[in-house]
This record gives structure tokens, C-alpha cells and sequence, in this order.
């Protein structure tokens, strides 16, 4: 990595047209915006996310993009800041599996934001943007040298990507692209102890990450200037927070290789570090006739990283707990799809954190830590589930890559499928028509001539 790779990203972001995005690309990034938009109509009802709302109304302003299913309006980098924070509310939003990164659930509410706020901006336009953020989120993650789960620094780099994709949705040049990268630095936020805590800072992050690069990106359409060596100056980025990076993958392939084709949907209302189990459990009940009530025990054995993070029972201190508690629990969340036949948004209302079936399922699911499971590739690690059947003995079960994996996709009616759970879920859900509407603008999204309709049916 060499001293101006902050420069190169720039005239990177500013030069990349819309034939060079390769397909898979592009078809990423329409996926990741269906999946997207259903996070913020799940998340815009999830506690806390109504209070940034409160403040916006109070606040008032330029009514110039869209909150989510809410019926209002605000400046763009307050939209985006509560679209961001819905989206990553109910921990449903889009992630990697070789990386704890969360790309899209900044990225989506700002192109939806300056859509709306600027005009102008074609549906493959947003795709186009999409597809930078996402990339450059991934990139600087893989350069990172130790990952959030290890460090607590929750993603710090994702401003950067969220400011690349608003730069570019914006048509900043090089010199302002530069400038807007640099600004977003100042504005960089993001911490682990929220999850720990099961705190509603954890869906605030995101929030942050996607109002601070609209700002960023669009100070620096006004002429106002970012730090230019923002990665690897003396209190760049690296040097600051993240010391000994690997440098390869910041700019290898860059521009001929978007990462954003290896994002992983999440089928699941959990932390992706419980997809594996959670999918493997679930195949047994489906498909092998699993009785939750003959379970005498199952022993989940996992990477150390991982048990740190959802090793640990419901602490009984705090009844009822959180759901971001639950959804970092994994023996809650394997109790509750034993249960209940999935791991959804129903299985994180209160009735159901509290019900004791559930939690004296949960009780006799040991989550233990083994380094075998490690693997240098995969952040989230292998998986193996042994389960204590009565009158049957012990069924043994691993897994490596879990469902909406690239290598275990969920394809684009399966992510409609989870759009609809998503758009049922919550009390006040959007008619059915605007829902269809929704999705269909989507689905055109790369021949859509202005992508502000799809932010303004994002309203309700």
C-alpha cells in the first residue's frame, strides 16, 4: 500500500462509470437494496428508532428526503441517519461472512436520501454508487489487520465507503471526492460495547456512519477540505486506529474486482455468528424430525472470537431482556427456532424473550469455545452442534458456510420472501400495493430513469 493510496481511491470513485461495474456487481447491489429497504420497514418500529424521529420532527427542516414508512420527510442527512439506524436495528441488514462488516445498511439510505434530496440520479446510477460503497467497506476491512469482534473499534472504516458512495452519488470530481473522504474521517464513530450490553447504540452506529458522509460529501462539493492523507499519514486512519494493516487488498483489483459480490444475506434475525447453527438445527427439525421436546441437551461448539460474542446465556438480572441480547444469545436464538420452526422478527417480541419454554430450552444449550473451530478466512469460523435426543442418543452436525452465503445464496425471490416477512411484521405496515410498488421498483432498478421514486415510495 503505498503512501497516496488515498489519493488512487478517490480518482478511483470518481472515475468508475457505470460499464465498468461488472454484472455480478450491480445485481449485488439491487439485491442488497431489496434486502435493504425491507430492514428499514422492519426496523423503523424497532425501539429507539422512534425517538430519532421524535427529534427530527422537532427539529424541522428542509422536508427533502424521505423516513422510512413514517409519512415525513426531512434534510437528507437526517434521513439517512434514521434510515440507517432502522436498517440496522433488528440486526437483519446484509454482512460478509470472512469479515464482521455490515456494508449496505449505511450505504442504501444515502443513495435513497440524496435521490430524493438532489435529483438527477438514475436507478443505475444508485447501483453504481452502491456497488463503490460496498467495495471500499470491504476493502478497508480486509486491510484492517484485527477485526471488530477482536478490537471493539466496530468497522470505524465504513465512513469511508458510506463517503465514497455519497460522493459519487453527488458526481463529486477527484479533488472533492479527495475532500470528501478526508471529512469523513473526522467523522468517524463505532464501538463493539453496545452489542455487549444489548444497548440501542448498536443500531445507532450505522445511523452515524451514513449522516456523517452525507455531510462530509457534501461539504466537500462547497470547496471545504478533509485530511488528504486520511489512510497511512502520521495520524491517518492506519497509524491512529489500525496499525499494521495488510496492505494488498486496499487496491489490488481495484476497480476490476467489486467485493460486494461476496455479501451474505442474513435469513435470520440474529447475529450472523448463529446463521451456522441456526441453519443446521433447522434442517434437522425440517428434515429429519427433530422433537424440541426430547432434546435432553445440545453442546454448540465454536470459535473462541464467536463464544465471546453469543457464547453467553440470557443474564436473568435483566428480565425482561433486550432483543439485541437475544438476537446475541445463541442458545436463545436455537431454543427459539427449535420452538418455534424459525429465527425471525416474531421470535424477538417480548412474550417470546420471556417464555419459558424457550428460556428452559435455552438453559440446556452449552455453547463452548474450541480453537479448532478458527479459521483464517472466515471470521465467524466453523461450527459443530451435538444434540442429546432422548430414547435416541447423540446426533452430530457441522458446518462451514451458512444460508445466504455466495457459496449458499439466497437468490432474489428468497430475498423477497424475506421482504414480505419483513413488510408484515410490524404493527402499521405499509398497504399492499405500496409494498408491490416497492419491490417492483427495485427489481427495475437498473433501467429506473430517477431513482427519487424509489425513495419516495419508501414513505409510505
Amino acid at each position: 500500500m503505498t503512501p497516496d493510496a488515498s489519493r488512487k481511491i478517490a480518482e478511483h470513485v470518481a472515475a468508475v462509470r457505470p460499464e465498468d461495474i461488472p454484472q455480478a456487481a450491480l445485481d449485488a447491489a439491487r439485491r442488497a437494496t431489496l434486502d435493504t429497504v425491507g430492514c428499514m420497514l422492519a426496523g423503523v418500529e424497532a425501539p429507539g428508532v422512534d425517538m430519532l424521529i421524535d427529534l427530527a420532527r422537532g427539529w424541522g427542516g428542509k422536508a427533502e428526503a424521505s423516513i422510512v414508512a413514517s409519512g415525513f420527510a426531512a434534510p437528507a442527512p437526517l434521513a439517512a441517519w434514521i434510515n440507517g439506524a432502522a436498517a440496522r436495528a433488528l440486526e437483519i441488514d446484509d454482512c460478509t461472512d470472512f469479515l464482521p462488516v455490515h456494508p449496505s445498511a449505511t450505504i442504501v439510505p444515502i443513495l435513497l436520501a440524496l435521490a430524493e434530496a438532489r435529483g438527477g440520479m438514475s436507478g443505475r446510477d444508485f447501483l453504481v454508487a452502491a456497488a463503490i460503497g460496498q467495495d471500499l467497506i470491504i476493502r478497508l476491512g480486509m486491510a484492517t489487520r484485527r477485526d471488530a469482534i477482536q478490537t471493539g473499534r466496530y468497522n470505524l472504516f465504513r465512513i469511508f465507503g458510506a463517503a465514497a458512495a455519497a460522493a459519487k452519488a453527488l458526481r463529486l470530481d477527484a479533488d472533492r471526492t479527495h475532500n470528501a473522504l478526508g471529512i469523513a474521517y473526522s467523522f468517524m464513530c463505532g464501538e463493539g460495547q453496545s452489542a455487549l450490553d444489548g444497548a440501542l447504540a448498536l443500531r445507532l452506529t450505522e445511523g452515524n456512519s451514513a449522516r456523517g458522509a452525507i455531510d462530509a460529501a457534501l461539504l466537500a462539493e462547497k470547496g471545504f477540505t478533509g485530511a488528504r492523507d486520511y489512510l497511512l499519514g502520521r495520524m491517518g486512519f492506519f497509524n491512529a486506529y489500525e496499525p499494521d494493516p495488510v496492505p494488498g487488498p486496499l487496491t489490488e483489483n481495484l476497480g476490476a474486482y467489486f467485493w460486494g459480490e461476496q455479501l451474505s444475506i442474513k435469513p435470520f434475525a440474529a447475529c450472523r455468528c448463529n446463521h451456522a447453527a441456526l441453519g443446521l438445527i433447522l434442517a434437522q427439525r425440517r428434515e429429519a424430525g427433530l422433537d424440541p421436546k426430547k432434546i435432553k441437551a445440545i453442546r454448540v461448539t465454536v470459535a473462541p472470537g464467536v463464544f465471546r460474542l453469543v457464547g453467553a446465556q440470557l443474564d436473568p438480572r435483566n428480565d425482561p431482556p433486550s432483543q439485541v441480547a437475544a438476537q446475541f444469545s445463541l442458545s436463545y436464538t436455537l431454543a427459539a427456532a427449535l420452538l418455534r420452526g424459525d429465527m425471525f422478527l416474531k421470535e424477538l417480541a417480548p412474550a417470546e424473550l420471556m417464555d419459558p419454554e424457550i428460556r428452559g430450552l435455552a438453559k440446556r444449550i452449552e455453547v463452548v469455545p474450541d480453537e479448532a473451530m478458527v479459521d483464517a478466512q472466515f471470521v465467524i469460523g466453523r461450527t459443530a452442534v451435538e444434540i442429546d435426543i432422548e430414547g435416541e442418543g447423540k446426533r452430530r452436525l457441522a458446518g462451514f458456510k451458512p444460508p445466504g452465503n455466495p457459496a449458499n445464496p439466497l437468490d432474489m425471490m428468497a430475498v423477497r420472501e424475506k421482504f414480505d416477512k419483513c413488510a408484515a411484521a410490524v404493527a402499521r405496515p405499509l398497504p399492499a400495493a405500496s409494498l408491490k410498488r416497492l419491490a417492483t421498483l427495485i427489481d427495475e432498478l437498473e433501467t429506473l430513469p430517477d431513482a427519487a421514486a424509489l425513495s419516495r415510495a419508501i414513505r409510505g
